[in-house]
């Protein structure tokens, strides 16, 4: 089971839905902590819902600086993993990310089998996830709190301090989301409609 098997068969099997819908933005290797880690999926509608991918072939000695990052960003996390990985993960992996186990049948299938639902995350970091915005969103940002004059030359640091420091938790992710699915992300992955529509991800891998 190679590390592509694993990512098209949550895309069609855990994500087809998303897929179809206007208001859902699917990112493959979203970029966090201004590059310092990246979450394999990222599902962004009204929450952003991380998916961090474990094939056989992977192993687990990033899976606890990766906890922290994702931890500091995502609404939900959901671990997809191969049975070799699960006991051990789930030693390392916060109580609120779901687990899923996929597992390949005699056949060559593979199957997605749910262990436990990813929860919401009350500990996000409101610095982290304005760090996700470009500059021109945060001007956006201050003039949407008062804080545009005398701030418009500032670096992009010291306008990722002075927006989560005044604004609202709640109100940065709301504008997060908003302004992350705007973007138009030519470089997504995603999953091509023809295998979306066919079975093919139902056969063997190669």
């Amino acid at each position: 089971m190679r590390d592509i098997d694993v990512r098209m068969a949550v895309h069609k099997k855990i994500l087809r839905e998303h897929h179809n819908d206007p208001n859902t933005l699917i990112i493959d290797e979203f970029n966090l902590s201004l590059g310092a880690s990246r979450i394999d999926i990222a599902v962004i509608n009204g929450i952003m819902h991380g998916y961090e991918l474990k094939s056989q072939k992977d192993n687990l000695k990033r899976l606890p600086v990766q906890v922290g990052y994702y931890s500091d960003v995502m609404d939900k996390v959901t671990l997809v993993a191969d049975e070799h990985h699960i006991d051990d993960a789930l030693k390392i992996i916060p109580e609120w990310w779901g687990v899923k186990l996929i597992s390949q049948g005699v056949r060559g299938a593979l199957h997605i089998h749910n262990l436990r639902n990813a929860c919401l995350n009350e500990n996000q970091n409101a610095k982290s996830l304005v760090q996700l915005l470009w500059r021109e969103e945060c001007l956006l940002l201050l003039d949407k709190i008062d804080l545009l004059k005398g701030n418009k030359s500032k670096p992009r640091f010291e306008m990722w301090s002075l927006i989560s420091e005044n604004a609202p938790l709640k109100f940065i992710q709301k504008e997060v989301r908003h302004f992350l699915k705007l973007r138009n992300y030519s470089g997504i992955m995603g999953l091509p409609d023809d295998l979306l529509k066919t079975d093919l991800l139902d056969r063997p891998p190669n």
